[in-house]
């Protein structure tokens, strides 16, 4: 097997005015395939985007003269440099760097220093191939056109040529013979009808098969696996060439076989002996080799000792092509038939086409995979990210609630404990919206929709925003219909929607501010308004500002804490429920006013239609005893943090730090409730759950699962295993309590 095609040497500015920096750069991408051409100032790096084209610019931030951000910005001004990648590299961490200005920049990411080399590669590699691959696709589309432009000039100039020298000969026969006019005339004009028909036989087989090519590449787009394209497009060229046999191999990355995808035309028997081809091995793996198109047929000659496998399958006719993306072999295809014919140069063409065609297809299909990899894995990330975030916040804030309770004549520590309080929540939802908006972009939010009060919905909004709105004095004004309205939504996230709103205008309105909240039915449609007199919103940002991790305002909005992610969520919610939003300014300081629109249900029963406030009235408080609580946690922090805030509140703790010991306490002991970590050594809380289910002495012990995974599937697994109740970490005081209540009324 002859070695692969080395990867086409494209070129790399590095900007940077260090010189060791430069270097290392240059030995991290030596084996990329990258010339990296060194510059040491921003006007070096200008003068050489002039005189060359890059795929990438590596440029550092902090530089004497023109800083990085200038030159990106002078890079972004010329129409030949405006679209080529920058990735800037800053010594200063993340906080101290303005991230933002190099995105608006065009910047399509950060590398701080030190550098991680596996990072660069990574990074630096996908920018390469995607360079590449743009200008092989560049390449291939310029032949292809060029190569159609000949075909179409070559048959046409036979056909002018044709067409004169039968006219010439007509008139010499005219003039030669007139006594027999009629005769030659009847014979040209039978001549002419066949050349036509000719002609036309041609030009409908030529667009047979652009048709034939249109349809391969709509099919190809369309599949999803290999051996499923290439069936696809054996059955089109079988029907159209006559052809009854069909090879396709795709290439095992590793080692270089050819494992046997498609076939057709071949008995049962022979398949077997097919399946596995090593390198080299008969046909298609001396066309994987040599990486160039074999053919047999009764006009041209073997290229080399014939073939392994058209004895015993008995071909006259075999034409293999190999499957080439980027110097690599994605696998071979072979097109056959029983009986002894020869291919027309059309007929190898078009075949050679519908390989190119697979060839790209199958290295798409590579890609999407690639790109469905690192999502999961991106998602995996984020759960679990939140369960480290949310493990620290725990203690913090049982801590800051035990402190409270002991301290409550001090003024100044409980103001202290107050804003740490604030910024736990304030931390907690920046974790929860970062994984909805994951969840929401991957289609994992299913709503559970029911006939809902308008009335709820705003005081639940209401009551969560409250702490902010208080905090910086605003003005609060709500106005809602005196009739009942009843909504058709899900209760938990339209409420998430106008609390989004709330607190977007709270945190952008200057302290004192006013905020309105309106709502009004208008026909078949519930439109809803926030609308305050903060900073306002640029023309420009009316729609941008629904987009994800955008900020108005990105030096205020880094003051008040912040990801961009609140009015995304907005907009996804509401259109999940069939409606829509849309942002209102007059311009910077003139305030915003965002406007919902939602679809109301045709009809509402009347069992339904009493205001939430009555229902609520109906309902009798529970006082909670003070209890017998198991608490199960392997983290001390959390640990003894939880057991000295259930213990303020008269309840009698028991602990155990792992899941073994927490079987044998709740059979042993038969506490009223257990709260059981999930994430804990030797068994974890789902088994500690089905292990005291499956017990007669754990039956009345009421679980309570505390996990920092709060996505819905943790939810219904915890469930599921036997838990009666699943909280999140942090867990608040009031959420606990309420739990315990819900769970304890009997007790």
């Amino acid at each position: 097997m002859s070695p692969p095609t080395a990867l086409p040497r494209v070129d790399v500015l590095a900007v940077d005015d260090t010189p060791a920096n430069l270097r290392s750069l240059e030995a991290l991408m030596a084996d990329l395939g990258a010339n990296v051409v060194p510059a040491s100032s921003g006007d070096e790096a200008l003068r050489l985007l002039l005189e060359r084209d890059f795929a990438l610019i590596l440029l550092d931030v902090q530089m004497p003269g023109m800083d990085g951000y200038e030159t990106a910005s002078l890079i972004r001004l010329r129409e030949r440099t405006r679209h080529i990648p920058i990735i800037f590299i800053t010594a200063f961490n993340r906080s101290e760097v303005n991230v933002t200005r190099g995105y608006e920049l065009g910047a399509v990411d950060y590398l701080f220093k030190p550098i991680v080399p596996e990072i660069l590669r990574t990074k630096v590699g996908v920018f390469l191939d995607l360079h590449r691959k743009t200008e092989e696709v560049r390449r291939q589309a310029e032949l292809l056109r060029q190569a159609e432009s000949r075909e179409h000039e070559r048959q046409l100039a036979e056909a002018r040529a044709h067409y004169e020298r039968s006219l010439l000969q007509q008139e010499m026969e005219r003039e030669r013979k007139v006594s027999e006019a009629r005769e030659q005339r009847a014979q040209e004009l039978a001549k002419l009808v066949h050349e036509k028909e000719q002609a036309q036989s041609a030009l409908h087989e030529s667009n047979a098969r652009l048709r034939l090519l249109a349809d391969t590449a709509s099919r190809l787009l369309k599949g999803t696996e290999g051996s499923t394209l290439l069936d696809s497009v054996h059955q089109q060229i079988a029907e159209h060439m006559g052809l009854e046999v069909c090879l396709g191999y795709l290439s095992h990355e590793g080692n270089g076989s050819l494992e046997l995808a498609a076939h057709a035309g071949i008995p049962a028997r022979v398949v077997v002996r097919l399946e596995h081809l090593e390198p080299g091995q008969g046909v298609a793996g001396k066309v994987a080799a040599e990486q160039k198109r074999w053919v047999l047929d009764a006009g041209a000659a073997a290229n080399g000792p014939s073939p392994d496998a058209a004895p015993e399958l008995g071909l006259a006719a075999l034409a293999c092509y190999p499957l080439l993306s980027q110097g690599r072999v994605l696998g071979t295809f072979a097109f056959g038939t029983r009986i002894m014919r020869a291919f027309s140069a059309d007929e190898l063409s078009l075949m050679q086409g519908v390989c190119d065609q697979v060839a790209v297809a199958l290295e798409r299909e590579r890609l999407i995979g690639a790109l469905r990899d690192a999502d999961r894995r991106k998602d995996e990330f984020l759960a679990m990210l939140a369960h480290e975030l949310r493990n620290p916040l725990a203690p913090v804030r049982s801590a800051l609630e035990v402190v409270r309770m002991r301290m409550k004549q001090d003024d100044i520590l409980q103001r202290t404990i107050a804003s740490a309080d604030r910024q736990v929540a304030h931390m907690t939802r920046l974790v929860d919206d970062l994984l909805d908006v994951s969840r929401i972009t991957r289609g994992k939010v299913e709503l559970k929709t029911s006939l809902v009060p308008l009335t709820d919905v705003v005081e639940g909004a209401v009551q969560a925003c409250e702490p902010i709105i208080s905090q910086r004095r605003h003005e609060l004004s709500v106005s809602i219909p005196s009739e009942t309205v009843m909504l058709q939504v899900d209760p938990t996230r339209m409420t998430q929607v106008v609390a989004n709103l709330l607190h977007n205008a709270a945190k952008y309105t200057p302290a004192g501010g006013r905020i309105q909240l309106r709502a009004e039915r208008q026909g078949n449609e519930l439109v809803l308004n926030v609308r305050d007199n903060g900073i306002g919103l640029r023309p420009d940002m009316l729609h941008r500002v629904f987009e994800l991790f955008v900020q108005v305002d990105p030096g205020s909005d880094r003051a008040q804490g912040g990801l961009g992610l609140g009015l995304t969520l907005v907009r996804s919610l509401v259109e999940m429920h069939g409606g829509s939003v849309s942002a209102r300014s007059e311009g910077i300081s003139k305030g915003s006013e965002f406007t919902v629109r939602m679809p109301l249900p045709a009809e509402v029963p009347a069992a339904l239609s009493l205001p939430s406030m009555v229902k609520a009235a109906t309902t009798t408080a529970h006082k909670l005893e003070p209890l017998h609580i198991l608490l199960v946690e392997d983290n001390p922090d959390i640990r003894e943090t939880l057991r000295d805030l259930l213990e303020l509140h008269g309840h009698r703790v028991e602990e155990a730090s792992d899941g073994r010991s927490a079987v044998q306490m709740v059979l042993s002991q038969r506490p009223q409730v257990a709260l059981v970590d999930i994430g804990l050594p030797e068994l974890d809380g789902y088994k500690v759950a089905e292990l005291v289910r499956a017990s007669a002495g754990g039956a009345d012990t009421r679980l309570v699962a505390l996990t920092g995974y709060g996505h819905a599937e943790d939810r219904k697994r915890a469930l599921d295993a036997g838990f009666d109740a699943h909280l999140v970490k942090p867990v608040s005081a009031d959420d606990l309590s309420q739990v315990l209540k819900k769970l304890c009324t009997a007790a």
